[in-house]
């Protein structure tokens, strides 16, 4: 789970010269892969648009689920070594100077990779949080929604002389199940994340997506088989994987396989998961699932549009990326997204981490600050 020389110094390279790149590791993968782009990212449809291999990343808040950030696939780095946009393939030599550049391996060498001062959001007192959570207890009790996700802002200092790729090396080694991607970008800022859920991938055997609620922080010693789930987890899970199925039937998707939940642990959490598999569609009917699907009510709430508006009154526009969705595009025939989760934006000499929790009918405030608390340990760890 190293990251290698060459992408070391793309990344690096790409950054002092203000250039777009993101660089991941696939769950329980043994490699990273580094993408850069020579231009800026472009709002594009994620499905439905012209084939081209890149990276995507959306925002939690947009009025089409479909469109997202696209960096172009100018440079790919994998562990084979480097990959040249050409048209819309990729091609073993540079076509350009600015490519060459990037990968050169006679080009400058670049001490650190230096974050620009960016936005700075306030942090989310303890007090404030359990104060919006019981609102949203008494707004969920008056009938207005089942379940609304809410999040906080937790400020921490990054580790002095520490550069984020080696951070992102060793979030990478702490939490092998996780999609862990460092990116950045001037339209997106730059985020470090190490996100245990699926929202839609789709490969050669079809579509996956994964229904995940709940969660639990027992001692990293216990069989997670012998974990019990109270009642208003199994129901909120439940409500997740409905708006799932929905989704996929409100755009035309047949013969949808779905396990049983079962639980699974994610670094020192524990969640509810059921895994949902379905033939691939055209274009056009992925980019209205993808529509359908973000945001999932894993992130949002139910129904979503109150929950959605919900989250905007109380928190503002705050989250930004934070639950929005992130991966790569159409790489080997693969697009991958991931939600934008156990994630932290970072700006200058600062990480802000991002965490929340589903409030439900039975949720107590105290609880809830403390689920976030455990959630804050994914990243908070490596700080």
């Amino acid at each position: 789970m190293l990251i290698n020389d060459m992408q070391r110094a793309a990344c690096k390279r790409a950054n002092a010269n203000g250039l777009p790149f993101a660089i991941w590791r696939d769950p329980f993968g043994a490699d990273f892969t580094a993408l850069i782009s020579t231009s800026a990212p472009q709002l594009a449809p994620v499905f439905g648009g012209p084939a081209a291999p890149g990276f995507v990343m959306a925002p939690f808040s947009c009025e089409d689920g479909n469109l997202a950030w696209t960096f172009a696939a100018d440079v790919l780095v994998s562990a084979g070594g480097a990959r040249y946009r050409d048209g819309n393939a990729l091609g073993p030599r540079p076509q350009t100077d600015e490519q060459a550049m990037l990968t050169d391996p006679q080009g400058p060498a670049i001490d650190r990779l230096e974050v620009p001062q960016g936005e700075n959001p306030a942090p989310t007192e303890r007090e404030s949080y359990m104060a919006r959570v019981a609102r949203a207890v008494e707004k969920i009790g008056e009938g207005g929604c089942d379940k609304i996700v809410l999040s906080r802002i937790d400020p921490r200092d990054l580790p002095a002389g520490r550069d984020l790729l080696d951070l992102t090396e060793h979030l990478a080694q702490l939490h092998p199940h996780a999609f862990v991607c460092l990116v950045s970008s001037q339209e997106t800022g730059t985020w470090l994340t190490a996100t245990p859920e699926v929202l839609l991938a789709r490969d050669a055997e079809g579509l996956r997506t994964m229904a995940l609620a709940g969660t639990q922080w027992p001692d990293p010693e216990t069989d997670i088989d012998s974990l019990t789930w109270p009642q208003k987890i199994i129901d909120e899970q439940a409500h997740v994987a409905d708006f799932i199925r929905d989704a996929f039937a409100a755009e035309g998707f047949s013969d949808v396989e779905e396990t049983a939940p079962y639980t699974v642990r994610a670094a020192n959490l524990c969640h509810l998961r059921s895994d949902f598999r379905a033939p691939s569609g055209d274009g056009a009917a992925l980019g209205r699932l993808l529509g359908q699907l973000h945001p999932t009510s894993a992130v949002c709430g139910m129904p979503k549009a109150p929950a959605m508006e919900f989250i905007l009154q109380e928190e503002g526009a705050t989250r930004r990326f934070y639950t929005g969705y992130l991966g790569p595009r159409d790489l080997g025939g693969a697009t991958s997204l991931y939600v934008n989760l156990r994630s932290a934006s970072v700006s200058g000499g600062k990480i802000f981490l991002h965490v929340g929790g589903g409030i439900v009918a039975a949720s107590d405030p105290a609880t809830e600050w403390e689920e976030t608390v455990e959630k804050s340990k994914t990243i908070g760890a490596i700080l």
